[in-house]
């Protein structure tokens, strides 16, 4: 059950509008290089060197099935911390804060099943954005996967 009134951060995606609750966000930084992580989870696009940490960096357009593209300097991450790990998102642009209410939610059961990391929409004026739950980008599989490849890496 989503709890109103509550902040999002509203990112872009190849020019899609996504949000999450401000809860799980530690910081945003600029993009850095991003190092491959053989046997890493599918969605995961290698790790980065966050302040001392190896941070898995998990792409959204590898969970949305979106077209891949190269690193930009102008992308960003979204450092999230998970319930089992700390992780970064990465996005194309982060467009700031916004308070959500009741009135402006759509629950995701009413429009799709098929997006496991869909939560609802958010109805922001004429715009739509895709309010997302940070927790499902990974799987408790991933998260042992993760694990196991960060040890060997480390």
């Amino acid at each position: 059950m989503k709890h109103f009134p509550c902040r999002l951060l509203v990112f872009r995606v190849e020019n899609r509008n996504y949000a999450l609750d401000i809860s799980f966000v530690q910081r945003v930084v600029p993009m850095v290089e991003i190092t491959t992580l053989p046997g890493s989870p599918s969605v995961v696009a290698g790790v980065v060197n966050i302040r001392g940490g190896i941070v898995p960096v998990v792409s959204l357009r590898l969970c949305c099935g979106l077209p891949e593209r190269g690193l930009k300097l102008s992308d960003r991450l979204i450092v999230l911390q998970l319930e089992r790990r700390m992780a970064a998102l990465w996005v194309d642009d982060v467009l700031g804060l916004q308070e959500c209410n009741e009135g402006q939610w759509t629950a995701a059961e009413e429009i799709t099943r098929s997006l496991k990391s869909v939560e609802g929409i958010v109805k922001n004026g004429e715009e739509l954005l895709i309010f997302q739950n940070p927790e499902s980008y990974l799987s408790p599989k991933d998260h042992d996967l993760l694990d196991l490849e960060l040890l060997q890496f480390s």
